[in-house]
């Protein structure tokens, strides 16, 4: 990724607005499960409507979260330098990922491969895990990590510790510019033929 590089000098300016934020603007963070009543929650039942696992939107399904945004510009400026997907009603998304202590999200995959998924980690303290399909990652403090996120993916938090990571959704590099443009206009097309 050639934006790569430069988004990974900005980690302590955007730690810096995550410590903010963390200070001064908790109730930003809401729970990144939140089934209605009487739909499945499956592997979710744990995760459903808890802080335990959280998030700070700065992004949500293609629509930035302005309030959030206005709290972190470093961090605004670094994503928007990026090459983020942009699947109308899917993405971009982009937030501070918060993971409490003794927690596991369980395995998961994601909607599309037409993006990447990219994590930033923030705050990593010792017990913390990620693994993806077959491989097992550790988090590294201003290294990205990107991967397909239609591969099974589950992550862990066995530290005592709270763990910050900044995610966003990025275009998978193997798609040209015309695929990108069909992927959006498809995106488009099951969304008006969908109401």
């Amino acid at each position: 990724f050639a934006w790569a590089e430069a988004l990974e000098a900005q980690t302590s300016a955007i730690r810096g607005e995550l410590e903010q934020v963390l200070q001064t603007h908790t109730e930003g963070f809401a729970p990144y499960i939140g089934y209605r009543p009487g739909e499945p929650v499956n592997q979710w039942a744990e995760l459903n409507h808890s802080t335990r696992w959280s998030a700070y939107h700065l992004w949500r399904a293609g629509t930035p979260v302005e309030d959030n945004l206005g709290r972190c510009p470093t961090t605004r400026a670094a994503l928007t330098a990026v090459e983020m997907a942009d699947i109308g009603g899917l993405c971009p998304n982009a937030m501070f990922s918060a993971l409490a202590p003794k927690t596991r999200i369980p395995p998961h995959h994601g909607e599309t491969n037409a993006r990447i998924v990219v994590h930033l980690p923030l705050i990593v303290p010792p017990g913390c895990r990620y693994r993806v399909g077959y491989d097992e990652c550790d988090w590294e403090v201003g290294r990205i990590l990107a991967f397909d996120d239609t591969l099974e993916h589950e992550a862990r938090n066995d530290g005592d510790a709270l763990r910050v990571v900044l995610i966003f959704d990025a275009w998978n590099p193997l798609l040209s510019v015309a695929e990108r443009r069909m992927v959006t206009a498809m995106a488009e097309a099951a969304r008006t033929f969908g109401r």
